[in-house]
């Protein structure tokens, strides 16, 4: 009954994020693409980069709430997963919490970022900061969050503890390690941390995402 409700609540308010953005976009011409870096061939750029822990995973997804998330944030991203060791990821998805996943799941669909000058110090605690997350919740209140900050320029005081997004938990674990890669943005979406100045994509589109 539980996952019923959640599937319910889940499927209207994607409809009625659907119908409004329509709406916005037709009406006040949101639907331009927000500005995003050039991107880079994987065959332009050199050597082969090493996928290491702590690294981004930015997802070109394909699934109906996927193609919703990208229409509302103007991106071509619509998850993120972050890197454990060259086999494994940890994400949290809708109707799930957060969880180890294969780094493979994601071939052929995303697009690698690391962040500029972290020390594999850091890279040790962003990973220890995201493992202690594992088990808790998606929270539904953000994703409304977010499409009020988008559709319609609503930034209203929200506070979390445990539960969280796929962006916001890899944000939170390099904030607490005192970096922070959308000064501006407190809960970032898939897209501001792809215009992060502190993140550089590596590889693009690859299809084999281990070492």
């Amino acid at each position: 009954m539980e996952v019923s409700v959640k599937n319910l609540f889940l499927g209207s308010v994607f409809s009625l994020l659907w119908f409004a953005t329509y709406i916005f976009l037709n009406n006040f011409n949101f639907g331009l693409p927000v500005e995003q870096r050039t991107q880079q061939s994987i065959m332009e750029s050199g050597p082969a980069y090493e996928i290491q822990p702590g690294d981004i995973l930015l997802i070109r997804g394909n699934t109906w709430v996927d193609e919703i998330i990208k229409l509302v944030t103007r991106s071509p991203y619509s998850h993120v997963v972050g890197v454990i060791d060259p086999n494994q990821v940890v994400e949290i998805l809708p109707l799930s919490t957060t969880r180890f996943s294969k780094i493979q799941d994601y071939a052929g669909r995303a697009d690698v970022f690391t962040c500029i000058g972290l020390s594999n110090d850091d890279r040790t605690k962003i990973v220890s900061n995201v493992t202690a997350k594992i088990g808790t919740t998606y929270d539904y209140h953000l994703i409304i969050w977010e499409a009020s900050r988008f559709l319609f320029k609503w930034v209203w005081p929200y506070e979390y503890k445990d539960s969280g997004i796929c962006s916001t938990l890899w944000s939170d674990a390099y904030r607490k390690v005192g970096i922070d890669l959308c000064p501006e943005i407190k809960f970032p979406v898939p897209g501001d941390l792809a215009n992060s100045q502190m993140l550089i994509q590596t590889r693009s589109h690859i299809r084999q995402l281990s070492n």
